[in-house]
């Protein structure tokens, strides 16, 4: 398979240089995790705090879901954004399984500098991170 074929990642990846790719990647691995951890801050803030907050997570994952109808679902896929709705689902489970291993002050260092970003391969395999960062 083409690398940028069938992932989600649309036209932009398919007709990207090796090093735009790389770029790519990164800002893709970067954009899930800011997704995923303000999906998990606001999970993590009390109903008292945002009393409509369950309703808010169900809209989203419903929205995430449906995609829209055939031809919004062609045009997402042939656009990427397919790829942006998994950065949602790829950031959040990112953080939140790095979190349950490490412990979110663990988890903290990954702001610490550029070093301590994960990578795209990191996102879809938290455990990666772990080791390379907290070994």
């Amino acid at each position: 398979m083409i690398r940028g074929q069938g992932d989600g990642s649309g036209v932009m990846a398919i007709i990207a240089t090796p090093e735009q790719r790389a770029i790519l990647d990164r800002v893709t691995a970067f954009m899930s995790l800011v997704e995923g951890h303000a999906e998990y801050v606001m999970n993590a803030v009390s109903p008292d705090v945002i009393p409509t907050q369950p309703e808010i997570e169900k809209r989203f994952a419903q929205r995430r879901r449906k995609g829209g109808n055939p031809l919004d679902r062609l045009l997402r896929k042939l656009l990427g954004m397919e790829a942006k709705t998994r950065q949602y689902v790829d950031g959040s489970a990112f953080v939140r399984t790095v979190v349950e291993r490490v412990g979110i002050e663990n988890f903290n260092a990954i702001w610490t500098s550029r070093e301590t970003l994960p990578t795209k391969a990191e996102i879809a395999e938290p455990g990666r991170w772990i080791t390379r960062v907290h070994a």
